[in-house]
């Protein structure tokens, strides 16, 4: 499960670098056809270390939601490109939101075939409608790109750990949820029923909290939104260890998904008015880094210690980057909108 994100975040710099030189758009398009194909594939596949294949391959290709960064960025105004990129970061959140119900739906419905079928269909009709509706970046900004490039220095890797250790906080729980279920006493059918509503419920405070933040950004420096979300989400993630049961815990993680989920377009944001796209890629890839990593921090943790020691030690390493943003990012506040 985790292979197609290790090879997203190896993937997403290149796709990035590509972009510099070549049409956003058309990439975008290749990899769009490409997804499809591959996805058709699967519904067709009954050996696992074939499948195990297309899906590295698959993860490699997830590396175009890059190019989609870039083609936002390129197309927003300097005022308003952090709500712009936090839209399209919350399109992808709820996307893994409603894909596995919506795809366990259609495999009841329509067979293991019929299911990979559709979605191949459904990634087509996206193709078309970016064919038809996307427009290609401007020679004025592909001009700006170029003339913007930088080099991947501290800056850049900083603000790389501070998405990263953003989605960690983000996708760790699933992994851990049958522990943190047996920490409340709750019984197992219990906690079946009860898993995707929770995760659902957090997810959908992720989308809302990136979409107001996010929209702040035109009124408050880019910087201090960062700075409140960060600490915000630390401070939550800590609290998670002194809940007395699943309610005061559900509301806890919402509280925190709804903060520390707008750290991540906010950080892409304050790099998208002077970076190229092999930075914007390289930033990319700490998403998928972090979805990779985040459940196997979590469960390692626990197996050498406690779930409250998970929830510490992610919020420290939250803190931890975010003072390194900070300290690095201290002459630029001026410059941050």
């Amino acid at each position: 499960m985790g292979a197609p994100g290790f090879a997203a975040a190896i993937a997403s710099t290149f796709w990035g670098s590509l972009a510099s030189g070549l049409s956003p758009k058309g990439l975008f398009m290749a990899g769009l056809l490409s997804h499809a194909v591959i996805i058709l594939l699967m519904g067709f596949v009954s050996s696992l270390p074939v499948l195990l294949v297309l899906r590295i391959m698959q993860g490699i290709l997830g590396g175009i939601s890059t190019i989609g960064l870039i083609i936002v960025s390129s197309s927003s105004s300097r005022q308003w490109v952090s709500r712009d990129i936090g839209l399209y970061q919350n399109s992808l959140t709820l996307g893994q939101l409603i894909g596995p119900p919506i795809g366990a739906l259609a495999a009841t419905m329509l067979g293991y075939e019929g299911a990979f079928i559709s979605a191949s269909g459904l990634v087509f009709v996206t193709l078309v409608f970016c064919f038809f509706y996307v427009k290609e970046a401007t020679d004025e900004s592909s001009k700006a790109s170029a003339v913007k490039k930088r080099v991947m220095d501290k800056k850049t890797l900083i603000g790389w750990g501070l998405c990263f250790t953003a989605t960690v906080q983000l996708m760790f729980l699933p992994s851990i949820l049958p522990d943190v279920f047996k920490g409340f006493h709750m019984e197992q059918g219990a906690a079946v029923n009860s898993a995707g509503l929770i995760v659902m419920l957090y997810t959908a405070t992720a989308v809302a909290g990136t979409f107001l933040l996010c929209r702040l950004s035109s009124k408050i420096p880019v910087y201090r939104l960062i700075f409140i979300a960060g600490i915000l989400g630390a401070i939550f993630q800590s609290l998670l260890s002194l809940s007395l049961g699943l309610t005061s815990f559900v509301t806890l993680r919402m509280l925190q998904t709804a903060a520390i989920a707008a750290v991540v377009p906010l950080v892409f944001s304050s790099f998208a008015s002077e970076s190229d796209g092999r930075v914007l890629g390289f930033l990319n890839s700490s998403r998928f880094a972090g979805n990779a990593l985040g459940p196997m921090i979590a469960t390692s943790v626990v197996a050498f210690s406690s779930l409250k020691w998970v929830y510490i030690s992610i919020a420290g390493m939250g803190l931890v980057a975010l003072l390194g943003y900070l300290f690095f990012f201290n002459d630029k506040k001026d410059d941050a909108c």
